[in-house]
This record gives C-alpha cells, sequence and structure tokens, in this order.
C-alpha cells in the first residue's frame, strides 16, 4: 500500500465575480500550503484550478499520517514533591525516573519527554479542509438562507477525496461528497459522482480534467484560456487579443465556443477607441480588425458552452443598442466646446481636503509653466502646454466619459481635434495620462510630457500633503503609479530636472487650499524617499546591484544624477583604488557620528599630517564638487581616492580624542568636512565589498 495518496478538494458555487478569481485560486494555494505545513502533512505538490463556478484544490501525494512527533512538556517545579512528580509522569504517560530538571530564571522545573504519534490523514483533513475554505481572503462576501456562514457566492456542492474515501464534513449546510456537477448546457443540472478507476492513489489531476471535460467542463484555467484565444483567432484572424479581457472571459466561461457577430457598419463613424472600449467592457466582445488595422463592424463572442443562432442575434441587438447609446453621446457631447466645459469641473472633487478639479487645473496650468520655464522651452511650446493644461480635464464632463471613465484623455483628444485644436494640443491632452499603467507608453511630444510631469507631482504632493500615503499593498489613489509616471518620464527623455525645486513649487501652489495643513519638511523628505524607491525598483530591473543603488540613492533628489551615479559604481566596483574609497568613507563616518561642526580652524591644527589632510581636502573638494557639476561621476570617485592616504596617515599619527578640547572638536570638524565631501557623490558606506 502506497504511503501517500492524492486529494481533491472541489467547491462548487454560484458565479464567481470574473475579476477575483486569479487572486482566490492564488490565495488556495498559499492557504493550502501554510495549514499543510502547520498540521505537519507533507506532500509532492499542490495545484489550484477553477472556473467561475468552482474552485478546485488538488495536492498530489500527501502523506497518509503525521508523522510522531516528540515533545518535551514543561511540569511543575521540581522542589514540588514526589507526588506531583508522579502525577505529572502519570498525566503524560512517562516513567517518573524518567523527567529532567530544566532552570527557567532562578527555578527549577520538571520536563516530560513525550512522544505523540502522528494522526492519520483522513483525521486531520476533516477538520482542515474546511479550515482551509474558511481562512480564503474574500474581496466581497454574502450569506444566504438563515446560515451564519459568509462566502464569496453561494456553496452547492463540496467535493472532497482523498485516495478512494471521502473526507466527510459539513460546511455551510453543505454535506461533502464524491459527487460534482458538469456544465448545465451540455450534461444537465444534477450532481454525478466522480470516478476514480483503479490507481490506488485516487484521482489523479489528469483523470479529473478528463472526466470534467467530458461533463462539458474545461476546469483548467491555463488550458481554458489557451482554447479561447485560439478559437477567437480561428473565428476571426483579425480579432484584437487584449490580454486583460482574455483573462476576464476566461473566468466567464467553463466551456468556450466563439462566434462570430456584426453591427451596422454606421458606427464606424464612432471613435475608434469608443467602439472598442464599449465592446469590451460591455459585452466582453473581441474587437475584429481588417489587414490595413482598421476596425470592422464585426465582432468576436465567446459563450459558453453553447454555439446558437439565437445567442448571436441576441448580441448584436444589445451591442447595436450600446453603440447607439455610445453615438448619443458623442454627439450630444460635441454640442459644447471643451474650453466653455471648464468651470463646470468646479463641481467635480479632486480629492477630499484638495478641491475641485477647476482648482485642480488652475494649479496644472502654473506647474506646467514652471517646468517649461525651467527646461527653457520656446514661446510656440509654452503656449502649446498652457493650452494642453486648461483642457486637460475638461473632458471628465461630458457623458461619455461619465460612462466610460477609462476613456478620459482619450476623449479629450477626439473632441480637441474636431474642434480644430493644435494637433499636438490634441495629442497633448491624451498624453498627460501616460503611463496609466505599468507596461503604457510614455508621452512621445515634449508638451504632453511636461503636463504628464505637472499632472503626476501635483497629484503626489497634495495626496502626501494631507498624509494620504501608500502603506504596504493599499495605494487607493495609485500614487505608485504616479511616482513611476514621473521616474520613467524624466529617464526616457533624459530630463534635466531638480525635483526638490518642481516639488516645492508645487507646494507654494497648493498653500492658499491647504494653508497650516502643509508640514513641508516632512512631506518633502517622505515624497523624496517614496520616489527614490520607485527609482529603486527602476534600477534594479536594470540589473544593477542593490548595494550599489542604495549608495547612488543617498540624499536623492536627481532621477538622471542617481542613475549614472549607480552604474559608475556599479562598473568601478572591481577596481582596487575603488575599496579604499568605501573603507575610508566607512572610517570617517563612524568616529564623526552625530559631529555637527564642519568649520575647520586652521590655526589649530598642529600636527604635520593633519596640516597635509586638510590642504589635499582644499583640492580634493573643490575638484570633486566641479566633477559633480560636470556629471563626470566617475572622474569625481577618483578625486576622492586621493584622500585614501592622508586619511589613513592622520589615523597612524594623530590622537583625534585630544585631550585638549579645542583640538578635539577641530580635528572632529575637518573629518566631518571630508566625509560630507564623499557625500556629495555617494554613501560609499552601503557598499558591500
Amino acid at each position: 500500500m502506497s504511503k501517500e495518496n492524492n486529494l481533491l478538494l472541489e467547491i462548487g458555487c454560484e458565479e464567481m465575480p470574473a475579476r477575483f478569481m486569479p487572486a482566490l485560486l492564488a490565495d488556495l494555494k498559499k492557504k493550502s500550503e501554510e495549514k499543510l505545513s502547520a498540521a505537519r502533512l507533507s506532500y509532492l505538490r499542490v495545484e489550484t484550478l477553477g472556473t467561475h463556478k468552482r474552485l478546485v484544490l488538488y495536492i498530489e501525494g500527501l502523506a497518509q499520517q503525521q508523522p510522531d512527533e516528540v515533545l518535551e512538556v514543561k511540569g511543575p517545579p521540581a522542589e514540588a514533591g514526589e507526588g506531583a512528580a508522579q502525577g505529572f509522569a502519570k498525566k503524560y504517560g512517562v516513567n517518573a525516573k524518567d523527567l529532567k530538571v530544566r532552570t527557567e530564571g532562578n527555578r527549577n522545573y520538571l520536563v516530560a519527554t513525550v512522544k505523540k504519534k502522528g494522526l492519520a490523514a483522513e483525521k486531520v483533513l476533516i477538520t482542515l479542509l474546511p479550515e482551509i475554505i474558511c481562512s480564503l481572503y474574500l474581496p466581497l462576501s454574502m450569506r444566504w438562507g438563515d446560515l451564519d456562514f459568509k462566502f464569496i457566492r453561494p456553496i452547492h456542492w463540496i467535493l472532497a477525496l482523498y485516495g478512494k474515501k471521502i473526507i466527510k464534513f459539513q460546511l455551510a449546510g453543505i454535506q461533502s461528497s464524491n459527487r460534482t456537477c458538469g456544465h448545465r448546457f451540455r450534461v444537465g443540472t444534477g450532481l454525478v459522482p466522480v470516478r476514480i478507476g483503479g490507481q490506488p492513489q485516487g484521482l489523479s489531476l489528469h483523470s479529473y480534467n478528463e472526466f470534467l471535460r467530458k461533463k462539458g467542463v474545461i476546469v483548467d484555467q491555463n488550458e481554458r484560456r489557451a482554447l479561447i484565444k485560439a478559437k477567437v483567432k480561428k473565428a476571426a484572424a483579425g480579432a484584437m487579443i487584449d490580454e486583460g479581457l482574455l483573462e476576464e472571459v476566461n473566468y466567464l466561461v467553463e466551456y468556450p465556443e466563439a462566434l462570430v457577430g456584426s453591427f451596422d457598419a454606421d458606427f464606424l463613424s464612432l471613435p475608434k477607441d469608443v467602439l472598442i472600449t464599449s465592446m469590451k467592457k460591455n459585452q466582453k466582445y473581441f474587437p475584429v480588425l481588417d489587414q490595413a488595422g482598421e476596425l470592422v463592424s464585426r465582432f468576436v463572442l465567446i459563450a459558453d458552452g453553447v454555439k446558437q443562432k439565437n445567442l448571436k442575434d441576441g448580441n448584436q441587438k444589445v451591442i447595436s443598442a450600446r453603440l447607439a447609446d455610445a453615438r448619443f453621446f458623442f454627439d450630444e457631447d460635441r454640442k459644447l466646446p471643451l474650453a466653455s466645459r471648464i468651470p463646470d469641473l468646479k463641481r467635480v472633487e479632486f480629492f477630499e481636503k484638495l478641491g475641485n478639479l477647476y482648482e485642480k487645473t488652475e494649479r496644472l496650468v502654473k506647474l506646467a509653466e514652471f517646468i517649461a520655464r525651467a527646461l527653457k522651452l520656446p514661446p510656440d511650446q509654452m503656449a502649446q502646454i498652457k493650452r494642453i493644461a486648461e483642457l486637460s480635464k475638461a473632458d471628465l464632463t461630458t457623458q461619455m466619459v461619465f460612462e466610460f471613465p477609462e476613456l478620459q484623455g482619450v476623449m479629450g483628444r477626439e473632441y480637441a481635434r474636431a474642434e480644430g485644436e493644435d494637433r499636438v494640443v490634441a495629442e497633448g491632452i491624451f498624453e498627460h495620462y501616460l503611463p496609466r499603467f505599468a507596461e503604457d507608453k510614455l508621452p512621445q511630444s515634449i508638451p504632453g510630457y511636461v503636463v504628464a510631469l505637472a499632472d503626476k507631482i501635483d497629484t503626489l504632493v497634495g495626496c502626501f500633503a494631507i498624509g494620504s500615503i501608500p502603506t504596504g499593498s493599499v495605494d487607493p489613489y495609485g500614487l505608485r503609479r504616479q511616482a513611476l509616471g514621473v521616474i520613467k518620464i524624466i529617464l526616457d527623455k533624459k530630463i534635466d530636472l531638480a525635483l526638490n525645486e518642481i516639488i516645492e513649487q508645487a507646494f507654494r501652489l497648493y498653500r492658499p487650499l491647504l494653508k497650516e495643513l502643509i508640514d513641508y519638511e516632512k512631506t518633502l523628505r517622505h515624497l523624496r524617499e517614496f520616489l527614490g524607491g520607485r527609482l529603486k525598483v527602476i534600477l534594479l530591473e536594470e540589473n544593477l546591484p542593490f548595494d550599489t543603488v542604495d549608495a547612488a540613492l543617498h540624499k536623492f533628489t536627481d532621477v538622471l544624477e542617481a542613475q549614472k551615479v549607480a552604474k559608475v559604481l556599479s562598473a568601478i566596483r572591481g577596481e582596487e583604488w575603488f575599496k579604499g574609497v568605501c573603507a575610508t568613507q566607512d572610517r570617517l563616518k563612524r568616529i564623526t557620528k552625530g559631529v555637527t561642526r564642519e568649520h575647520v580652524i586652521e590655526a589649530d591644527l598642529t600636527d604635520a599630517e593633519e596640516k597635509q589632510l586638510h590642504a589635499e581636502y582644499l583640492k580634493v573638494n573643490w575638484d570633486v564638487e566641479e566633477k559633480v557639476n560636470a556629471g563626470a561621476y566617475e572622474e569625481a570617485v577618483k578625486q576622492l581616492a586621493r584622500l585614501t592616504d592622508p586619511v589613513e596617515k592622520f589615523f597612524e599619527k594623530v590622537l583625534v580624542m585630544h585631550e585638549n578640547e579645542r583640538l578635539k572638536l577641530n580635528r572632529l570638524a575637518l573629518l566631518r568636512s571630508i566625509e560630507k565631501t564623499f557625500e556629495q557623490v555617494a554613501d560609499f558606506t552601503r557598499i558591500q565589498l
């Protein structure tokens, strides 16, 4: 008889929201592994599968029994007497002579070594499986009937098999069994027993998949996703397969079937993005393009288990109605020019405590102009930037964006084009939202990326000023995305900007609104650390060493400078002389910890070595500052290397902690000044060689 069996748990539910399914399956795997480990049940692997109607846990090679355990149990104090010792030994089934004494604090205690026999897996699973189900994170939950039990959707059946045996337990009024449900449109709604066959370890994942396939269910989400993709491509060669839509549709069906529908070609006069968004968001259709990349009046629908003409006809009627609504919104919106909508932004809140979008627009105009002046842009681009900023949020008052919020910026661009606005201005209205997600494109035009930077920095400064700072995984306002956008735009366009100056200007623009609520120094520090954290992620993705990135981000204020320094440090870290630079700053930093004085009194320099060090420091400090200002960071580090020997000789010959307080403080000031010169480039103490 094998010492391992396979476990299969299937939780059959009413339709679960597709958007939650990937996280639910990941959580089911994670919680199962954690609880199996805590229960001391070994296994070979854990897999989770699922559709919108079932969550499946499969554990291959689950041990039939817990291993025996040896425990040390603490008993009464050793001085409690023979009677207490006998009673303690009897309670745990050991001989009193085998008791040991252990000292804790000032007292001695009796200790029994107890051998605990491991339980059979079947007994453990009776309580473990309900615990796993109840431990799942539910983004939303519901009760049903008169049960005091919550789950993401009402549970209709629970299949629980270990080897060939049913693990019997009751949860949510459902008794576990060996029965499951096939596809309702293909085999009906009744529960059917799962056939195991002759395998001693019970149902395998392959045989379970094949069993459900015969019942009209493709339970493996990866197989189902690939099948949907293949069927969409086969149905229409030019189908747009958006990965996000594919993932959503994957959890809307149990057995995908592709149908091709169509709509009136007159709707193609609407902007392409409107048609695509309506098809994808409302109906979960895959739009179709022709060979020239233009949208055609067809779509691919993924049905669940059936391919019927009435289903196709019904969907064609629905999409026609949806597109008719979209055309109505488009026509109505165009009756008002974008510029005339700007005052309506006073009725749209930006963030709580941060005023409305009209005030946001006013700040955006001023901050964008400030950035443009810092970049010394010509008058024609300054005018474009101002116009983009003025119109940037106007489309948020349109009916189309109210219906489809994801079209913000897109509709601003379309309406601006239709009104005859400058082409750069129209595109900039769209670009200022970029990037909208991790892999999104970046703004390409100079006016577009200037307004994009202003918009994102304004949002970051405002949220940080009122304390709305992301913590852990909580980031309701998408501030990490905004910060990454700022960093990516600066790096991509090689924009030489002093972030501190831009952020300070953004604070000035907020002061009339927030007044005394702003703690400038604290907020600036937090925001600089936050932006530095996002830059760190990007630099590590470039395969730069962790410690050199840390060193370069010390006192981070400039994105391009930090990237250049990190690359330089990574390139020269293997040089022998570079080790001396790191060791020297490390020694200086340790001895000057807490020292604030930097002014050196030359008359108080008495020893030859400290005079020599001071003279060399003055030359090096000048040269380092010159190289840093020129962006020649490798040369700056080489200048610092000139201090390695003088510092070494200083420590060999000069007593820093002199009994004469005046001499001691002057020597510490000298060392602190030198250490500050190193900090102009990086914090070399963070580099581990």
